[in-house]
């Protein structure tokens, strides 16, 4: 570091009063990474606030007395962890806190949310009574013809995280396409309306790109990067009941899995960072 840089810095201490940062030169761990640390801690302590924007590195390297390289590695680290999100010609910014989901998949998306503090709404896009799409024909475990589609887009704080698309053979559930569901729970309509209890479903998860009329419905734009969830459930005769997608913001929630041990089986609870909803939503 030159005699100027050393004046600079000083004269930036003097005026702004600044605090010291833990930055250990002689740690083992590398700038970059104990700089990505201390951005992390500024964020989970909530002292950088979801929206916030961030200095720029300049001030960064500035106030560490690092040079730009490991200060730029850092916000790098945690733009692709997905704490930060750049905006072009405007700068770096703190991104909405994630939300955790167990994908409990036989439970309700808004009694989901509910249960980690948030108020997720519920509104439905589409309700008919209609033929399955080839896409969706082939997955289906029934002769059916005629399904009632009812697809929704869940809400928190007025933003859209997900959007939950349900297919049900028209047969089992009459006049379903008539029911108002802004809001109110598939599943406990299924149980109380046509006493449909559920107990079984199967489900995979991948990662897929947002298409042109869901980006339009999410607002977001097309070929953003979703968790996609889609599944098969049954009743408690076994019977199949219901072809789910869901697909979620993947910048908002994040899955995690739980493992326990029967006897001779492992049994695996899949989740998500609190964030919206199960696996199966109702």
């Amino acid at each position: 570091m030159n005699m100027d840089l050393n004046a600079d810095m000083k004269a930036y201490e003097t005026v702004h009063d600044r605090e010291a940062l833990p930055i250990n030169r002689d740690s083992p761990v590398p700038l970059h990474h104990q700089v990505r640390n201390y951005l992390l801690n500024c964020i989970e302590r909530g002292e950088l606030s979801p929206g916030q924007q961030l200095l720029q590195e300049r001030e960064y390297a500035f106030r560490y007395g690092i040079s730009l390289a490991p200060v730029r590695q850092a916000i790098l680290d945690l733009v692709k962890e997905g704490y930060l999100y750049r905006v072009p010609g405007r700068g770096t910014f703190v991104r909405e806190q994630k939300v955790e989901e167990k994908i409990s998949i036989l439970s309700s998306f808004s009694e989901s949310m509910q249960a980690k503090g948030l108020h997720a709404v519920l509104r439905v896009v589409e309700q008919r009574v209609g033929i399955a799409p080839p896409t969706v024909k082939v997955k289906l475990e029934t002769q059916d013809s005629k399904f009632v589609f009812l697809q929704r887009i869940a809400l928190v704080e007025g933003k859209a995280i997900a959007l939950l698309s349900s297919y049900l053979p028209a047969r089992l559930v009459p006049g379903l396409e008539t029911l108002d569901f802004n809001g109110r729970s598939l599943y406990r309509t299924l149980e109380e309306r046509y006493g449909i209890v559920l107990a079984r479903a199967e489900s995979t998860i991948e990662v897929v790109r947002c298409l042109g009329n869901q980006s339009a419905v999410l607002g977001i734009p097309p070929g953003t990067p979703m968790l996609q969830v889609e599944g098969k459930t049954y009743d408690v005769t076994d019977q199949f009941v219901e072809f789910a997608q869901v697909l979620y913001r993947a910048d908002r929630f994040l899955f995690t899995i739980e493992s326990f041990r029967r006897d001779d089986r492992v049994l695996h609870l899949i989740g998500a960072p609190d964030r919206e909803e199960g696996a199966r939503y109702g």
